[in-house]
């Protein structure tokens, strides 16, 4: 093997070596996205209003999410939670009530994140609705 060879295969292989290295810090810093996968740099607005609001947005800073308490023109990606109940009140039996959460871009009005967990024993209070909601909400 010649030296020149030998020069381009290390070369080569440094060069490979820099590429992983560098995907690998590019993919760790998209990774990063304040607790929402998929949704990086944005911000959540929460009005916290009444005792489910407020325990979203407790639960949503808890999983590193930046919450806001309003939109504010000029700020960077934001989505605004909204949230809501919904059963079938004709339904024989009666059938479960849902909790449904959205997320939408305030910029073009379309649902970035959806999810709806039902509301039952385990999710009797506030603080245990809106930490399921969040778990469901963050899953990938």
């Amino acid at each position: 093997m010649t030296r020149q060879r030998t020069l381009r295969r290390y070369g080569i292989r440094r060069l490979v070596q820099r590429i992983v290295v560098a995907s690998y810090s590019v993919l760790t810093l998209a990774c990063a996205s304040h607790g929402l996968p998929g949704l990086h740099g944005y911000s959540i607005v929460v009005e916290e209003k009444d005792p489910q609001s407020v325990e979203l947005a407790r639960a949503l800073r808890e999983h590193g999410v930046k919450i806001k308490s309003r939109v504010k023109g000029g700020s960077g990606h934001t989505a605004e939670l909204i949230y809501f109940t919904f059963s079938d009140p004709d339904a024989s039996p009666p059938e479960t009530t849902w909790l449904h959460l959205r997320l939408a871009d305030t910029r073009s009005g379309v649902i970035v994140r959806a999810t709806a967990i039902p509301l039952d024993s385990a999710t009797a209070t506030p603080r245990t609705r809106a930490e399921a909601a969040v778990r469901a909400l963050l899953a990938p």
